[in-house]
Order: structure tokens, then sequence, then C-alpha cells
């Protein structure tokens, strides 16, 4: 029996995955996509359930004639070896073509197409959420730290929320069952105001669950506003599409649900002594204009008796010129009584003048009368009948 260490059965593995294999070309769906700072790319084919780790050093990634992306299909041209440091074998690609849309997002475009015949990707039925929510509820592994910082968060914002928990899984393929499962508990339990599917970020592949379609009927047709706050800003789900919000982290999400307390507090502060202070501006022009009306506020005793003396001397007014025309009228009528009885003729008959009176009247002509006839005659104190001679 050959005895080796670790890294002489690495080496040897290596030398011989590159003789085997020196220059292959592997067709496969992208899962995963990264490149960090250093320039190289790392990439994850998937078909079916198996995946092969790829990695495309700078200079060739810089090459490239077109930037893959998760849920291409493509094909990685290079050579198969075996990475001692973690003893695993991968592909060292050199060139990486594309095939056309992968499986996945062919998938994921059905999915989307049927919602929205649905209806339930139009942004005009999501729901509010509420202003102050008194419980929430979060499906989340309670072993994650997603749950953590989501209830970190709401306690500095909201302390006085109850947080109810549904434990599901959020990874794997079993996670879109068991967030629906957890799902269904907060539905059953209602006391819930909002729900959050919450998660901590990952690759495209830890994320396939939240692109199921089921999972998201269940998010879409909730009896309460559901948020969702799975992977990072760069990354959207179908979850997210369904959803009542989107939020990019945990933290984001509890940011979102719960009002800022303290400064809820502060506001609340500043407005009860905005208010103290108008309430007593309000008071002070109301006392100001009560003393304003009590100075102009007369005793009703004191009103009657000005009320009273007005009316006395209104009265005596009234009768000095009542006296005062009726001695002037007297006054004129004795005047024009002397005047009437200076022109009387009852005045000349008692200077011995007398009228006579025939049956025809006033005798003024003696032609008026005749021998023989009867006539009255007026003098001042009566009068007496004579015949015409």
């Amino acid at each position: 029996m050959q005895r080796l260490t670790v890294a002489g059965l690495a080496l040897q593995i290596d030398r011989l995955l590159n003789r085997s294999f020196p220059a292959v070309a592997v067709e496969g769906e992208l899962a995963q996509v990264q490149v960090p700072s250093s320039g190289h790319a790392y990439l994850l084919l998937r078909e079916g359930q198996s995946t092969l780790q790829c990695v495309v050093w700078r200079n060739d990634w810089a090459q490239r004639r077109h930037d893959p992306k998760v849920g291409d299909r493509v094909v990685c041209h290079g050579r198969v070896g075996a990475y001692a440091q973690q003893g695993r074998w991968q592909l060292y690609a050199n060139r990486v073509e594309p095939v056309g849309q992968g499986e996945l997002e062919r998938r994921r475009q059905q999915v989307l197409a049927r919602l929205e015949a649905d209806g339930l990707l139009d942004p005009r039925r999501r729901r509010p959420l509420p202003k102050y929510p008194r419980v929430v509820g979060v499906a989340t592994s309670p072993k994650g730290a997603a749950l953590q910082d989501f209830l970190r968060v709401s306690r500095e914002r909201w302390p006085a929320a109850r947080i109810l928990v549904a434990p599901c899984t959020v990874q794997g393929e079993e996670a879109a069952s068991s967030v629906i499962r957890a799902l269904e508990l907060l539905y059953d339990d209602g006391r819930a105001e909002v729900v959050v599917v919450t998660r901590g970020g990952g690759s495209k592949l830890d994320l396939l669950p939240f692109d199921d379609e089921q999972l998201a009927r269940w998010i879409a047709t909730g009896p309460m506003p559901v948020v969702s706050a799975v992977g990072h800003e760069i990354d959207t789900t179908i979850a997210d599409r369904v959803a009542d919000a989107v939020a990019a982290t945990p933290s984001a999400a509890a940011a979102k649900v719960f009002p800022e307390g303290p400064a809820l507090a502060q506001r609340v502060d500043e407005a009860e002594l905005a208010l103290d202070a108008a309430w007593a501006r309000v008071m002070d022009l109301r006392r100001r204009r009560v003393e304003e009306l009590r100075s102009r506020l007369r005793h009703p005793a004191r009103v009657l008796r000005e009320r009273a003396t007005r009316r006395a001397e209104l009265r005596e007014r009234l009768d000095r010129a009542a006296t005062g025309q009726l001695s002037r009228r007297r006054t004129r009528l004795e005047a024009l009584q002397q005047r009437l009885e200076a022109l009387s003729p009852f005045r000349v008959l008692e200077r011995g003048y007398a009228v006579v009176e025939a049956p025809s009247g006033v005798v003024r002509d003696p032609a008026e009368v005749h021998a023989g006839d009867a006539v009255t005659v007026r003098v001042a104190r009566g009068t007496f009948t004579a015949t015409v001679d």
C-alpha cells in the first residue's frame, strides 16, 4: 500500500486530472458568478442537482466577449485540476461562451408570466404597512443572524411591539415548503398585523427557494401585508416581486416595519410643547377679551336707574313742550276768536243795525219786497215780524 501525505495525494490527483482532462468544454447553467477585487472570476455551474466549481483567472476573464450572469447557459473551456488547499477538484477555464438562457431562468420567466396573468405582479394591489404595529410575524430560521439583526433593530426602534417567530428553513430544496408552512402558521394565528419573510444574503443558488411559484402565491394572497427581505440589494427574487414591501436586509426590514420610537417620542414632546404654547396664547387672548367685555358690561340695576332717569327727563321735557304748545295755541285761539268776534255780524247789530229777511232771503234792496209782504227783522237781542207798508 502506497503511503502518502495529504499534500502528496493532492498533487498526484492534480496531475492525474490534468493528464485525463487536459482540455474539456463543460456546458451548464450559471448558478453563481463572483468577481472579487482580485479580478479572478469564480463561477458555479449547475446541471440538475450536480454542481461544478469553475475558476477563470483575471487575464482570461478580462478578455471575455460578454458578461455572463446567473441563469445563463454557458460552455466553459479549460482543464480539470485539484485545489489542494480545500481538497476539491474544479474546472480551470480560460474561455466562457454563452449557449442561451438557462433552464432556471426559463422556469423563472414562466412563473412570472403566470403570476402576471393573475394580476399578482400589479403594484397597485400592494397593501400599505401599518404605521404602529403591535404584533409582527417573522418567518425565518431561528438560528440565523437574520433573526437577531431583525430583533435588535426592532428593540431599538419600537420595543413595545411583540414579535411572533415562525421557524422555517430558508435554504435548500425544502426551504420553499418550509416557508409556506411558517406563513400558514402566522396567517392562521391572526395576531400579526404584518409578516416579514427574511434571511441573510446568499448566492443566487441559495435564493432559488424564493423564486418558488407556490410561495409567491402565499405571499401575495395572505390576509395581511408581507415584507420580503431576502438576499441583498442586487438580488431580486419572485418573492420580492409579489410582496407588499421589499427590504434589502433583515435590519432594513425592521426599519421599514417599525417607526423610529425615540424620534417619534421626541416629536410627540415637541408637539406637546407647541400645543401648550398655542393653548396659552389662546387663553391669553380670551382672557383679554373677557376683561374688555367686563369693562363694557354694566350692572342691570345701574342700567335701570339710568333709564329711569332718562325717562323722567324725557317726560319733563315732554310736559314742558306740551304745556308751551298748549299755551301758544290757546293764545292763538283767543286772538282768532277776537278777530272772529270783531268780524261777527252780531257786533254790527249791537250798534243798532238790523237784518231784514223775506221768505226769499236777506233783503238787500227795497225792490225785493212789496207792500203787504211779511218780513222778519233781526236785531241784537232777538227778532220780530213786520209787514211792509
